[in-house]
């Protein structure tokens, strides 16, 4: 292999593999990345850890074509401090790549490419064209509640479906850890050509790399192969592997009707929650919520630090006042996260009882929500 290439493509290339490689497994290859030139004007970069992988193309000037795996973080780290802007480079023997710029000479030693697994290829049916922020939205509102419980496989990763309404097609995203359910729906209508007929379930280290490939372009590209989920975004492509756990059946967690609703501000109701929580430890992180007519009192007591006490006004929009009022304990980043992934300046906050399933949503997005399970009192 012998080509010259710009350091900054060959450098955002290396970049979208760092976070696909393997660091801590046991097979050595998955820590590199393959770098491969062909001929002609172009490389491919390419990674995998055998669930998420990525292929990408950058331009150069191949002279000799050739392949082999280098370790990715390390030769990340080097091409960030290099000077110059054009890289030549060239192997030796077939297993060491010598990389020369200016008075700078480095030698890296790879692996030779055909041990590298097998990266998957393209889906053969039409990729539908997805807006890169309406996609980026919906992940960054639903990944918090992921669980990162590793015995809780069904439960790892983010479950996309698609529904059909009197408006339309819609994508809708959900996730749970187990004690809090996240929901967001918004219209698709290209999304008839991917098919989501009985939901598939990705992973949430690919769910991250989705969102890393999402901030770097407008548009992206989705298709669907049995097994994996690609996004293509110009001349690179991410694939995901499905996860082949069943989702929980969701629906039936969510209450069809709630006996109270209560209308808040929602940045004053995430300050107080905030502000209360900073008293909070491992052992102790429950809030207790005392809800009335038209004030909401938050308590938190903790013996190894302290007790606290905020009061902010409320609205009772649907319920019996008589039956007010009404005391439950949250644990407090299960109402911080949502809170802050709202937009709105009101939330409502929908509850039955003290020990059932409650939602909170924000008044201008009904079609984003999170079902939260209080804590015991």
């Amino acid at each position: 292999m012998k080509l010259t290439m710009e350091r900054e493509a060959l450098l955002k290339g290396v970049s979208r593999t760092l976070g696909v490689v393997d660091r801590r497994g046991t097979m050595a290859i998955l820590s590199h990345f393959l770098f491969s030139a062909e001929g002609g004007d172009q490389v491919t970069i390419a990674a995998t850890d055998l669930e998420v992988s990525f292929r990408g193309v950058y331009p150069a000037r191949v002279e000799e074509p050739g392949a082999l795996t280098l370790p990715a973080h390390q030769f990340h780290n080097l091409l960030k401090e290099l000077p110059g802007t054009e890289l030549a480079l060239s192997t030796t023997d077939g297993s060491r790549l010598s990389v020369s710029v200016e008075e700078s000479r480095y030698q890296f030693v790879g692996l030779p490419a055909d041990q590298f697994p097998p990266v998957p290829e393209a889906p053969d049916q039409p990729l539908v064209e997805v807006e890169s922020q309406l996609l980026r939205e919906m992940i960054s509102k639903t990944l918090f509640s992921v669980s990162g419980d590793d015995l809780q496989y069904h439960l790892s990763g983010i479950f996309w479906e698609r529904l059909e309404g009197p408006e339309g097609l819609h994508l809708r995203l959900v996730s749970t850890d187990g004690h809090r359910l996240t929901v967001i729906e918004r219209p698709l209508p290209q999304s008839e050509h991917f098919h989501l007929e009985e939901g598939i379930l990705i992973p949430r280290k690919g769910v991250a790399e989705i969102s890393r490939l999402l901030a770097e372009e407008e548009q992206v590209g989705l298709g669907l192969s049995k097994k994996s989920l690609a996004l293509r975004a110009d001349a690179k492509y991410l694939f995901i592997r499905l996860l082949e756990k069943k989702f929980p059946d969701y629906r039936r967690i969510i209450p069809e009707n709630f006996a109270y609703r209560f209308v808040l501000d929602r940045r004053l109701f995430h300050d107080v929650i905030r502000r209360i929580s900073l008293l909070s430890t491992e052992r102790f992180r429950g809030v207790i919520l005392h809800l009335g007519r038209d004030t909401l009192e938050a308590t938190f007591q903790n013996p190894e630090v302290g007790e606290g006490r905020e009061l902010m006004p409320l609205r009772l929009e649907q319920g019996k006042p008589a039956g007010l009022p009404l005391t439950i304990g949250f644990n407090a980043p299960y109402l911080l996260e949502p809170l802050s992934a709202m937009s709105g300046d009101t939330v409502y906050l929908e509850i039955n009882d003290k020990d059932r399933p409650c939602r909170l949503m924000a008044a201008a997005d009904p079609l984003y929500f999170g079902i939260i399970m209080p804590m015991s009192l």
